[in-house]
């Protein structure tokens, strides 16, 4: 039996890795009684596969993972016996049986969205304070014309690190949806980008386009929270558990 759960990662496990999470979820798995099912060889493991991995200091609301079992169990006797031994910031919110998705979670989600939280360390240059009185709020059209400016042209390069070297990557395509707000001393981003195994934009990076056309200085102390993944599929965006 195959099951999708949708689990979140909350502040309190923040600064877990992927390989502490992976960790903790099998545990939990393994104190619920839950029946696993076990990959074969020399060193069996629990047939657990992961949509995504989420980096140290980010938090999320909706993760995905596939989690095979050896016997029929409902759904919902899973999810009640799971959420009763998962350590605190990491909960299940909800268990659906896979019947018609062929594919794995990580073949499927193309689509992350994020909000992001960047520090304002320094007020905007003295030609533009002349024409904005700025305290705490800063004119919704300037962040508009900002992030206009930024996704304005089709190419943005960013350099990766990868096995051959470091290689230049246009991240601008993957970039969907970008939009933003002032929130005290905040600029609050939120971000629908590519992900996946046919690419992935990074939110960091998102932030390093829109700092190098911003008239203000931005901190690098970002926090970082992944509203959800999707899957984007004949000009739809559809929920993991929808088309599993």
């Amino acid at each position: 039996m195959l099951l999708c759960l949708q689990y979140s990662k909350e502040e309190e496990a923040r600064f877990l890795s992927h390989l502490d999470l992976m960790m903790a979820m099998e545990r939990a798995f393994r104190r619920a009684g839950l029946p696993l099912a076990f990959s074969e060889g020399f060193n069996p493991h629990p047939r657990i596969a992961y949509a995504s991995a989420l980096a140290v200091g980010v938090t999320s609301e909706g993760e995905y993972l596939d989690l095979q079992l050896r016997e029929e169990l409902p759904p919902e006797v899973v999810l009640e016996r799971v959420s009763k031994v998962l350590p605190r910031g990491l909960r299940v919110k909800a268990v659906v049986p896979v019947t018609k998705r062929k594919q794995s979670l990580m073949a499927v989600i193309n689509l992350a969205r994020y909000r992001v939280e960047v520090p304002i360390v320094q007020d905007y240059d003295q030609e533009i304070e002349k024409e904005l009185l700025l305290q705490e709020v800063i004119d919704q059209e300037v962040i508009d014309r900002v992030i206009a400016q930024a996704i304005a042209f089709p190419v943005y390069l960013v350099q990766r690190q990868g096995k051959k070297g470091i290689r230049e990557v246009n991240i601008r395509p993957g970039i969907r949806e970008l939009t933003g707000q002032i929130r005290g001393r905040k600029l609050i981003l939120e971000m629908a980008v590519q992900t996946g195994s046919s690419g992935n934009v990074k939110p960091e990076e998102v932030v390093k386009m829109v700092r190098a056309r911003s008239p203000w200085q931005l901190g690098e102390n970002l926090r970082i929270h992944r509203l959800g993944l999707y899957i984007y599929a004949d000009t739809q965006v559809w929920l993991p558990l929808e088309r599993s």
